[in-house]
């Protein structure tokens, strides 16, 4: 199984099926919080996921907690995912590397097709990491096992 390291920090495990996105695949996508990040594609599951990391600066290190991550993100991908019917599912918290995690889960529509969607925040230090999965509502229980999976082989380096 291939491993990637995510700013020399976590190590992220490329599970079965999957492939690291080529430039070109990730032309197609952007990332709302800015930052780097890597993406991973199973075309056959029709599964996406991608994860960005990027520095805070000292105070909102001290002043953001996760919950408060998960939040302004949810904020970031309502706006421009509101022409795609956003709807927001809801909160939750999980553990990743380790750490406690906050995130939310939503759905939306990608060119007439349901999608059901999922973006976890992770802060360590002063770096922030987004983890977001991005599915068809028709496959989302399994999309749902092989995100847990995905989550939990994530580790400290």
């Amino acid at each position: 199984m291939q491993e990637i390291i995510i700013n020399d920090e976590l190590v992220l495990c490329v599970p079965d099926g999957f492939h690291v996105m080529t430039e070109e695949e990730r032309s197609g996508l952007q990332m709302l919080n800015g930052g780097e990040w890597i993406g991973l594609s199973d075309p056959d599951r029709h599964i996406k996921v991608s994860v960005g990391w990027k520095k805070i600066n000292g105070f909102s290190a001290l002043l953001l907690s996760g919950k408060d991550l998960a939040k302004n993100s949810e904020k970031s991908v309502s706006g421009p995912r509101s022409a795609y019917g956003y709807r927001l599912e809801g909160f939750l918290e999980t553990v990743i590397a380790g750490e406690k995690a906050a995130g939310f889960r939503y759905r939306y529509d990608a060119q007439q097709i349901a999608m059901a969607a999922e973006l976890d925040t992770l802060k360590i230090g002063k770096s922030v990491y987004y983890f977001n999965l991005y599915s068809r509502e028709e496959h989302k229980k399994e999309s749902a096992a092989v995100w847990q999976d995905l989550l939990g082989m994530i580790r400290k380096k």
